[in-house]
């Protein structure tokens, strides 16, 4: 019998496309939405953007301010501290459990997958890809817990942002693996005790290169990017 194939709605490809946009910093935060430059970008009409619009504003990835209009969300400085204090939480309790979980061909083929992107992050870091997002879907895969998978998902929308914006930050993605290499190292060892410090230490130096990055972005200061507690 066939798996029945559901044709996604036009409200539900809007959505995604402008998620993507915002995810992918082509809309800038804080910058202005109007309909007719949706209609225009995305070749829709008017129904579906509206829809999709609203359910973006539900997740908070877009706002409606009266007599105004839409707008990307801000990113503020207090959100993405709540946002990692949370992601080192619950990371570093996903590796201390998986480290006596993993099994050990996958933790070899990990190493492989690194060790495999030494010389194109020194030689030419810009174009070079990020096997670190594979490491950390391993650790959650293998951590055990299906509750904290749960609450992971809920924020991987708005991790990616923050990722995108801490890659755009030059040494970052040679850092960012010299952190996985010590994590993995912590695995590979079974010992949960430096896992999970080792991938305390790197969330925290994630939230450290997003402020940089931020702060080294040719749009800073930006009306959309508030530095601030509030």
């Amino acid at each position: 019998m066939e798996t029945p194939h559901f044709k996604a709605s036009l409200s539900d490809i809007a959505y995604h496309k402008i998620k993507r946009m915002i995810l992918g910093m082509e809309l800038a935060p804080g910058s202005s939405l109007t309909e007719m430059g949706l209609i225009e970008t995305l070749e829709m009409s008017r129904t579906p953007i509206r829809e999709a619009l609203y359910r973006l504003q539900q997740e908070k990835f877009v706002e409606l301010t009266p007599r105004k209009g839409w707008f990307v969300s801000e990113i503020k400085l207090q959100d993405i501290q709540q946002l990692f204090v949370i992601r080192e939480a619950l990371e570093g309790i996903a590796t201390h459990q998986a480290a006596s979980c993993i099994p050990d061909e996958k933790l070899y083929q990990m190493e492989l997958a690194l060790a495999a992107l030494e010389d194109s992050l020194v030689n030419d870091e810009a174009n070079a890809t990020d096997a670190g997002d594979a490491l950390h879907v391993l650790i959650l895969e293998y951590a055990g817990n299906p509750y904290l998978n749960s609450i992971m998902t809920l924020y991987l929308d708005r991790l990616e942002m923050f990722h995108v914006i801490a890659m755009k930050l030059p040494g970052r993605k040679l850092q960012s693996w010299h952190e996985h290499r010590a994590i993995l190292a912590a695995l590979m060892a079974r010992d949960a005790e430096q896992a999970g410090q080792r991938m305390r230490e790197h969330i925290r130096s994630s939230l450290d290169s997003i402020l940089l990055g931020l702060m080294h972005s040719p749009n800073f200061p930006s009306p959309g990017v508030r530095l601030s507690p509030l």
